[in-house]
């Protein structure tokens, strides 16, 4: 079975994760072109055990996340999603995110 993965941002840029200064976490970085590498790491890893999806919380897909919509002004984004529970939000951490579907996958 595979762990769904979903990232809800904004095409306006992050303001990066403060756990390092590696190009993850540039602030000038988009939140989508960060959940695409997210994405990357996590299909390199775990292959098929992983689905992955990137929404933007002004695009009309929004309409599809009833739940998550009453949440947003609760959080930071960019908010992950994994398995349909809200798991991490205020910025993409490849090790945090695999690791928790790493779990899942046990």
């Amino acid at each position: 079975m595979a762990v769904d993965v979903v990232v809800f941002g904004t095409t306006a840029p992050s303001s990066g994760c403060g756990c390092c200064s590696t190009a993850c976490c540039d602030p000038r970085q988009s939140m989508e072109k960060e959940a695409g590498g997210l994405k990357g790491s996590l299909v390199e890893r775990f292959g098929e055990g992983v689905r992955f999806r990137y929404v933007d919380i002004m695009s009309k897909e929004m309409k599809d996340y009833p739940e998550i919509q009453k949440i947003l002004n609760r959080v930071h984004l960019p908010l992950t999603v994994i398995n349909g529970k809200p798991s991490f939000h205020g910025g993409l951490s490849v090790e945090k995110i695999a690791g928790a579907v790493s779990e899942l996958l046990k």
